[in-house]
């Protein structure tokens, strides 16, 4: 059957109560979840069946912005004003379902996609959300969803790189060992679909991959997404770094490796699951590290 027709039938017929008295609906055609927009007469829900330890954690990671934002969370003074979140950041407001586990509904956020065009456009305003959101470590508590699922590790090993990027994926894997993290709260999964801007606001949606890491992981995610050449990323990382105030002589150089390790972490992923692999081969080609 068609998966557009599974799909709608989905909603139309498996929603919750609560949720079923919709107005209209619109598919999404996000890849791995069935989603969609829904329409009532009060606002517009966005909808997505995942599975049950992805609602959990998405609902968990959101909540907890949302209490940051609304300043509900017990903070000293200094440290309040450290998490103060810019107002430019858009993120979705959660709702939980009981009666699904497997549904995560928010609210709808307004925007477009950004383009390689427009991100370069609005480097200042992207470095200022990612800046906020990566150094929430230092100043607050984490969900403990996230405290209990923390990994240090990388990504992939070298037994998930394809024998002609062994070479360039132990070279990137040793810069990053041989340098200091900057260990920050990630979004983990900055493609072009999950950040949404207009002319004063940035959106970040899709929180399933939230965890900490190096928080130029979000950078390098960006670089390969957005297919930045070299000079492209060091302007990226040269505002990321005025921003955050920090002099780290070796910050772009790790950030490229990350770029590295991202690529073949989704190039593995994609091969693996029958999805489009050129986006990620194109930047590995293209590398003028």
């Amino acid at each position: 059957m068609n998966h557009d027709l599974i799909t709608a039938e989905f909603w139309l017929n498996y929603l919750p109560e609560q949720y079923a008295d919709y107005l209209s609906f619109s598919i999404i055609d996000l890849g791995r979840h069935p989603s969609a927009f829904l329409t009532y007469k009060d606002k517009t829900r966005f909808i997505k069946q995942v599975p049950e330890h992805v609602q959990q954690k998405e609902y968990a990671v959101l909540s907890w912005l949302e209490q940051l934002q609304s300043k509900t969370e017990t903070l000293t003074s200094e440290r309040l004003e450290k998490a103060q979140p810019p107002l430019e950041l858009q993120l979705p407001q959660p709702e939980f379902i009981h009666s699904r586990t497997d549904l995560l509904v928010t609210s709808k956020l307004d925007g477009f996609h950004l383009t390689k065009l427009s991100l370069l456009e609005q480097l200042p305003l992207v470095c200022k959300v990612l800046v906020y959101i990566h150094r929430l470590i230092e100043v607050t508590h984490l969900p403990n969803i996230i405290v209990q699922s923390l990994n240090y590790e990388l990504p992939c090993d070298i037994n998930d790189v394809a024998p002609a990027y062994k070479n360039v994926f132990q070279q990137a894997k040793d810069n990053i060992k041989n340098n200091v993290a900057i260990l920050s709260f990630i979004h983990g999964d900055l493609s072009c679909g999950n950040i949404l801007a207009s002319d004063l606001t940035i959106g970040l949606v899709d929180w399933e991959y939230a965890t900490v890491r190096d928080g130029r992981w979000d950078l390098a995610t960006l670089a390969v997404e957005f297919e930045l050449n070299a000079k492209e990323f060091s302007g990226l990382c040269e505002v990321y770094l005025k921003q955050r105030d920090l002099q780290e002589k070796s910050f772009t150089s790790v950030a490229q490796s990350w770029s590295v390790i991202y690529a073949l972490t989704c190039l593995s992923w994609a091969q693996k699951n029958n999805q489009e692999t050129n986006r990620y081969i194109r930047f590995l080609q293209n590398l003028e590290y």
